[in-house]
Parts: structure tokens; C-alpha cells; sequence
């Protein structure tokens, strides 16, 4: 017995390695030239101690061979470690990667059984839970398909509705909402919302921050094979993009070389109230554009537009200044005190002319930024503001 409460999890020094050629076939010559040698071995999880509280919400994130599936299965026990422990407290469902478990050739209400029947519930409780998961699932007819006719897409509704039905103690999902539609994508992390607050205990991996943001109170960043951060969401959402080096707001050009013309934004970079190259901020947060803009021939007027796009590549905001007369280069900062944006990822855009700024001419560069999720209001603006309730007496 582990002795671990229900939801508890547990790493203690767990260190996992995989020999580097475990895939490929030897031959009978490799095998006795090389009888005796040493295999080369990369770490998947070198040293790593995590504790994580019952009913907690973690997000995972980290590059590719950070090593965040590789410490899902571990935890799940579909991958022994080299040395050290790796436990969770009480009634442990994964969802790793799609399919996984399935039996290609049962249809998907037989793989239900099957599922349950690996996660360790009765025929009695699947019984139970069936209706709820075959509806939930929203496959309709193809509910009594052969799996092995599934797309991913389809795989991912059938694993993801058995294991948000299983209620279990522990939630370890990976980066399998990637997958499916943007609707289903939301109606998963409901269910998961709902899970938590029944008390499970969930380790999310993901590269989506908005996903993370929503759900998780707290974020772990692993890096070859190590922690590098464990703390608040936000603050490690953005040590993972100082670690990828995109914290910077770093800009690309976007007008076409043969449509460059004699003026043009050659830098443009996001900047914190400190100064600093940010790629993450948040609500009501200073933000500072600052460009550099260069005249190769001199200009007797010239503009600098500026636009805030969403994610779906509309105008939010849009705003153009006079630059004057240039001749060479110019540096210029577009302040914006309190970023009245909500969370979500967005476009700044700026463009130079030598004339006035017309409605939608081509812009030079754009710079990526991530604004974080926050309660109290959804969509774009913020316009959150007091409420008041005035009761009526009905005397």
C-alpha cells in the first residue's frame, strides 16, 4: 500500500531512460560485434520530485523530449522508472494518445467495456455510466462501428468520454485535445471543470496556454528531462516562453521585397513598464510598442500605422501618426498605460508610408503577443465594471 490519500500525487528522485535505438531492428552481426557495449540511452526524466495536492490542477508544458508524456506514463505505471517513485492515491484514468487500449476490431460500445474493464469498473458500473458516455461521445450511429473505421478525431470523442465518466481520483490527460473541433475541445474542458470540482485531482500537458490558463491554478515546466519551473500559472506560462526565447515579442516582415518601397519599420518589439521584451502579458497591464522606422530616401511626411488584430485576423484597434519630415532612421514607442484587452493571443501590426496611411495597405511587420486568461469577463474589451442589485420590496 502506498499509503498516498485519494488524488495525491507523487514523484520522489524518478529518473527514466530509453536506449536510443530501442526501435530499430539489430542484426544478428550487431549483435555480436556489439555484445557487451553499452547501448546509448537518452534520459526522459532525470531526478524529478513533484508532490501534488488532492483536487490540485496542474498544467504541463515544456519543448518536445522535455519529457511530460514520458512522466504521465510513469505515473499511469504503463512505464517502469530506472529508480525512484512515481504514485498516485486512489482510482487513477489517462488518456495519453488516441486509441490507446482500443480493440480495432470491437465497435466503440465494446471498446467502452473494455476501457472501463482496464480502468478497473465492474460491468455494472460501466452499465451505469454507458448512456451518459455514448451521448457525450456524440457519435451517433457510429457508436456500434468498428473503431478501426474511426478518424482521430473520432478516437479522441470516444477516449475522452470514457474517461471523464470513470470518476476518478486522479485525471492524467495529454496533449489529446489538440485533436478534435473547437466546440468538442470546449465541451472537454467543462467536463474536466466539472471533475475538479467533484474533487479529482488532474495533470494536464499541453501547449496551449489558453487551455492551461482556464483550468490549472498551477504550471510545472520541464526541460530535458528536469524541472525548470514549478509555480503559478502565469508566471510560469511566461518563464516557458523567456525558455523558448519568444518572450522577446520578436517581429517577421510582412510586405513583400519587391514591395518595399522608400520607407519601412525595420524593428519592432513589445516592452513591459520595466522595459523588458515581453511576449505574455496581462489585463490592465502597461504594454509599450517600439519600433524603428527607416527612410532610404528622405520623406517630407511621413506616417506610421499601427493595428491590434485577434486570432482570427480582424482589426481590434487601429491607429496612424505623423512621423513629420525623416530622412534616415527613426526610433518611436506607442505607450498603452492599461492593456484593456481579455485573454486571448493577438497581432500587432505597423506599417510606414511616405503619404498617408491608407485603410488596409500593406503593413511591414508583426509581433505575436499573449494576453492571460482572467475571470469576471469574457471576448475581446475589457469593460468589466461593478454590478449593483437593487431589491424591490414587493410591500
Amino acid at each position: 500500500m502506498s499509503g498516498l490519500r485519494p488524488g495525491e500525487i507523487v514523484l520522489e528522485h524518478a529518473t527514466r531512460s530509453f536506449p536510443l535505438d530501442q526501435d530499430r531492428r539489430r542484426t544478428l552481426k550487431e549483435l555480436f560485434v556489439r555484445r557487451g557495449r553499452a547501448r546509448p540511452r537518452v534520459h526522459a526524466l532525470r531526478d524529478v520530485t513533484l508532490h501534488v495536492e488532492p483536487g490540485e490542477a496542474v498544467g504541463m508544458v515544456g519543448r518536445n523530449g522535455a519529457g511530460k508524456t514520458s512522466t504521465l506514463r510513469c505515473l499511469a505505471g504503463i512505464v517502469p522508472l530506472d529508480s525512484g517513485r512515481a504514485e498516485c492515491g486512489g482510482r487513477t484514468v489517462s488518456l495519453l494518445e488516441l486509441g490507446a487500449g482500443f480493440g480495432p476490431d470491437f465497435s466503440g460500445r465494446e471498446n467502452i467495456y473494455l476501457s472501463g474493464a482496464l480502468h478497473g469498473f465492474t460491468r455494472d458500473e460501466i452499465e451505469e455510466r454507458i448512456d451518459a458516455i455514448v451521448e457525450f461521445s456524440e457519435l451517433g450511429e457510429f457508436i456500434d462501428v468498428p473503431v478501426r473505421a474511426y478518424s482521430a478525431g473520432m478516437y479522441l470523442r470516444l477516449g475522452f468520454a470514457i474517461v471523464s465518466h470513470l470518476d476518478a481520483d486522479v485525471l492524467l490527460i495529454d496533449e489529446i485535445l489538440a485533436v478534435g473541433d473547437e466546440s468538442f475541445q470546449r465541451k472537454c474542458l467543462r467536463r474536466i471543470g466539472e471533475q475538479m470540482e467533484r474533487g479529482a485531482t488532474l495533470v494536464l500537458v499541453s501547449h496551449d496556454p489558453t487551455a492551461i490558463e482556464r483550468i490549472c491554478e498551477r504550471v510545472v515546466v520541464l526541460d530535458q528531462g528536469s524541472v525548470a519551473f514549478d509555480g503559478p500559472v502565469a508566471e510560469g506560462l511566461l518563464f516557458y516562453h523567456r525558455m523558448l526565447g519568444t518572450e522577446s515579442g520578436g517581429s517577421r516582415a510582412l510586405r513583400p521585397a519587391e514591395r518595399r518601397g522608400a520607407i519601412e519599420v525595420t524593428e519592432l518589439e513589445l516592452r513591459d513598464a520595466d522595459g523588458r521584451r515581453r511576449h505574455m502579458f496581462r489585463t490592465g497591464e502597461p504594454l509599450t510598442v517600439a519600433m524603428a522606422v527607416r527612410a532610404v530616401e528622405p520623406q517630407e511626411r511621413a506616417l506610421l500605422a499601427l493595428e491590434v488584430r485577434d486570432p482570427r485576423g480582424e482589426t481590434c484597434f487601429r491607429t496612424d501618426t505623423s512621423l513629420g519630415a525623416l530622412a534616415g532612421e527613426a526610433r518611436v514607442t506607442f505607450q498603452v498605460p492599461a492593456l484593456a484587452l481579455l485573454g486571448g493571443d493577438y497581432d500587432v501590426a505597423v506599417g510606414a508610408y511616405g503619404h498617408d496611411a491608407p485603410q488596409g495597405g500593406f503593413l511591414d511587420r508583426v509581433a505575436r503577443f499573449s494576453v492571460a486568461q482572467t475571470s469576471g469577463g469574457e471576448g475581446i474589451v475589457d469593460l468589466r465594471g461593478r454590478w449593483e442589485v437593487l431589491v424591490r420590496d414587493p410591500a
